[in-house]
C-alpha cells in the first residue's frame, strides 16, 4: 500500500514563500523606507491584498488546474530568478522573483481562471517596483529641471522679475532651490498607483488603465509647475512663503485631494464618453463569495511541489548567508550613524591654518527625494579677503556625486580630478579627495574639494567606488556603465555599496577672476585640518583615543 497523500494547506504555500522570499522581500521594503518618495507602497499592498481577496470569493469554483507545461516553465523562471537574487544579493530582483512565484502559484491551482481573478492586485504589485539602477533617481532630476524651465517660462509671462540659475529661482530679496522633494516625483508615483487601484477596484475595461495613466501623469506635473509658479509669484507680490512650513503641506495635501479627484472625475467623463456603466461581477460566485483558504482544496502535496519547496528552503539559506556576511561579518562601524540625526555636536575652531570662522549654521534637514532628511553643519571661514565654506553632510544610503547638487545651483562643473593624498594625521593611509573646478557665467570661480567616508571608516571617493554611481553620464552610457559595474562586483564578490551610509566633508573657496596658486594651497591646507578635526569626532566613542579611522 502506498504511502497516504498529503492534503495541501494554504499555511504550507504561506510557510514556503517566507522561507523562500521573506529575507530578500524584508530588505526591499527595507529599501524602498528609505526614500519618501516610496514610502506609499503599503497602501499599494494593501490596495493589492483587497483585489487578491475579492477575486479569490468571486473566482467560480471547482478550481480547473492549469497546465503542467506553462506551470513548470513559470517554475523554473523564478527560480532562477530567485537563486539569482539570492547569490548576488539583489532585493530588486528577489521582489521580481516573487511576483513570478504568485503568479505561477495561482497558475498551477486554478490556471487562466484564477489567474484572471487575481491580476488586477497582481498589477498594482507591479507600480511597487521602482526602475532597475536608480532610474528612479534620474528621474526626478529630470522632473526637477523641467518644473524649474516651465516656472520660469510662467514667470516671464507674468512679468515677475526672476533669474534661473540651475534649479534656483532667484526672485528679488530671496532664493528659491527647488529641490527633488518639490520636483513632483513624489506625487506622481503616488498618484499612478492610486489610478491604477481605482480603475482595477472599478472594473473598467483594460484601455482605461493607460488613458487614465496618462492623464494622471499630465495632471500631477502641471499642478506642480502651478505649485512652484504660484508660490514665487505670491512670495514676490504678497510675501507668503508657500515653500515652507505649514503653508508648504497644507498645500501638499491639497494638491493630493485634487488629484485623487482628478482621478475619479478622469474615469467618469471616459465611462461616459464610451458609454460603458459601473460594472459588477457577472459569475455567480460573486453572489455567493467562497472562503479564501478553500483555493487549495482537493490539491496535494506531491514530489514536484516537495522539490521546489526544498529549493525554496536551500535559497533561503543561502539568503540567511549573505545577511550574516553583509551584516555581521564585515560589518565594523568605526562612524556611529546613529547618533548623526542632527542632534550630533561638531565643533570647529576660531582659528585653522591662518582662516578665522567668520559664521556657522547648525544642520536643518534638508528635504531629499532620494536621501530622505540630510543634515549639513556649514562653517564660513575668511582668510586675507577670500571665503571658503567647509560643510559636513550626512547621512547619505549610497555614495552621492555632491556635483549634481552644485549644477542644481546654477555653477557649472568643469573638470574634475581625482587625488590621492598622504595624510600625516592617519599614517600609511592614502586618502582619496575629488578637486572639482566651478565657476558661474557672472565670472565667479571655485575649486571644490571633498571627501567620503562610510560608516565602516573607508574613504570611498576612488575609482572603483565612484564608478558604481555614473550620474553625470548621458542615459545610454549610465545604463551601461550601471550593468557593468554590477556584475563586475558580483564576480568579485564584493559587498554593494549601496548599502553603506557614508558622510562627505567639503571646502569650496571662490573668487571672482579665480584662486592665485597661493589660494589654491591656502584652501587645501584648510581642507586637509578640518577633515581631520571632523572625522575624529565622527569616531565612536568607544574607540580608544589613540586609534584612528582606518
Amino acid at each position: 500500500m502506498g504511502a497516504k497523500a498529503i492534503p495541501l494547506r494554504p499555511w504550507m504555500l504561506g510557510l514556503a514563500f517566507l522561507l523562500g522570499f521573506g529575507i530578500l522581500l524584508e530588505r526591499f521594503f527595507g529599501n524602498l523606507w528609505r526614500f519618501e518618495v516610496h514610502q506609499f507602497f503599503p497602501l499599494a499592498l494593501a490596495g493589492a491584498g483587497y483585489l487578491a481577496w475579492r477575486g479569490c470569493e468571486e473566482v467560480p469554483r471547482p478550481l480547473k488546474p492549469g497546465s503542467m507545461g506553462p506551470v513548470t516553465a513559470l517554475s523554473i523562471f523564478f527560480l532562477l530568478l530567485l537563486g539569482t537574487a539570492s547569490f548576488s544579493w539583489s532585493p530588486w530582483l528577489g521582489y521580481a522573483s516573487a511576483l513570478v512565484a504568485l503568479l505561477t502559484t495561482s497558475s498551477w491551482l486554478g490556471g487562466w481562471g484564477l489567474m484572471r481573478y487575481l491580476l488586477p492586485g497582481w498589477i498594482l504589485l507591479l507600480t511597487i517596483i521602482p526602475p532597475p539602477l536608480r532610474l528612479d533617481k534620474r528621474l526626478a532630476l529630470a522632473l526637477q529641471h523641467g518644473a524649474v524651465v516651465g516656472s520660469s517660462v510662467i514667470l516671464d509671462l507674468l512679468a515677475v522679475p526672476h533669474v534661473r540659475e540651475g534649479n534656483v529661482l532667484a526672485i528679488p530679496e530671496k532664493r528659491l532651490l527647488v529641490e527633488e522633494a518639490c520636483s513632483g516625483v513624489n506625487s506622481l508615483l503616488f498618484m499612478t498607483s492610486a489610478c491604477v487601484f481605482y480603475v482595477l477596484w472599478r472594473r473598467r475595461p483594460i484601455f482605461f488603465l493607460p488613458l487614465i495613466y496618462l492623464l494622471t501623469i499630465g495632471a500631477v506635473l502641471f499642478g506642480n509647475l502651478i505649485r512652484i509658479t504660484s508660490g514665487a509669484c505670491l512670495l514676490f507680490n504678497f510675501q507668503v512663503d508657500l515653500f515652507s512650513g505649514w503653508r508648504h503641506e497644507t498645500l501638499g495635501l491639497v494638491l493630493t485631494a485634487s488629484y485623487l479627484l482628478f482621478i475619479i472625475g478622469a474615469d467618469r467623463v471616459l465611462a461616459w464618453l464610451f458609454g460603458i456603466k459601473d460594472s459588477t461581477p457577472t459569475s455567480e460566485s460573486a453572489h455567493h463569495p467562497k472562503p479564501v483558504l478553500s483555493l487549495t482544496e482537493g490539491r496535494f502535496l506531491k514530489r514536484g511541489m516537495l522539490v521546489i519547496f526544498g529549493l525554496l528552503f536551500l535559497l533561503g539559506g543561502v539568503q540567511l548567508w549573505q545577511t550574516w556576511r553583509y551584516s555581521f561579518k564585515q560589518h565594523q562601524n568605526f562612524v556611529n550613524p546613529a547618533e548623526l540625526n542632527g542632534s550630533a555636536k561638531f565643533v570647529m575652531p576660531d582659528q585653522i591654518e591662518g582662516w578665522t570662522l567668520s559664521s556657522e549654521r547648525c544642520p536643518v534637514p534638508s528635504k531629499s527625494a532620494y536621501e530622505g532628511g540630510i543634515y549639513s553643519h556649514v562653517w564660513h571661514y575668511t582668510k586675507n579677503g577670500l571665503e571658503a565654506m567647509v560643510a559636513l553632510d550626512y547621512p547619505f544610503f549610497e555614495y552621492h556625486d555632491v556635483r549634481i547638487c552644485y549644477q542644481g545651483q546654477g555653477w557649472i562643473v568643469g573638470e574634475g580630478q581625482l587625488k590621492d593624498k598622504i595624510d600625516d594625521n592617519y599614517a600609511g593611509n592614502r586618502i582619496p579627495t575629488m578637486s572639482v573646478s566651478l565657476s558661474k557665467e557672472n565670472g565667479l570661480i571655485a575649486r571644490l574639494l571633498y571627501s567620503t567616508i562610510d560608516e565602516e571608516g573607508e574613504w570611498m571617493d576612488k575609482d572603483s567606488i565612484r564608478a558604481d554611481f555614473p550620474e553625470n553620464e548621458s542615459l545610454r552610457n549610465y545604463v551601461t556603465s550601471m550593468l557593468i559595474n554590477r556584475l563586475r562586483r558580483f564576480l568579485m564578490d564584493q559587498q554593494p555599496t549601496s548599502s553603506k551610509v557614508n558622510f562627505r566633508i567639503q571646502v569650496l573657496a571662490r573668487a571672482r577672476g579665480g584662486l592665485s596658486e597661493k589660494q589654491h594651497q591656502e584652501e587645501t591646507g584648510l581642507f586637509t585640518k578640518s577633515r581631520q578635526l571632523l572625522t575624529d569626532q565622527l569616531a565612536k566613542k568607544s574607540l580608544p583615543s589613540t586609534q584612528k579611522l582606518k
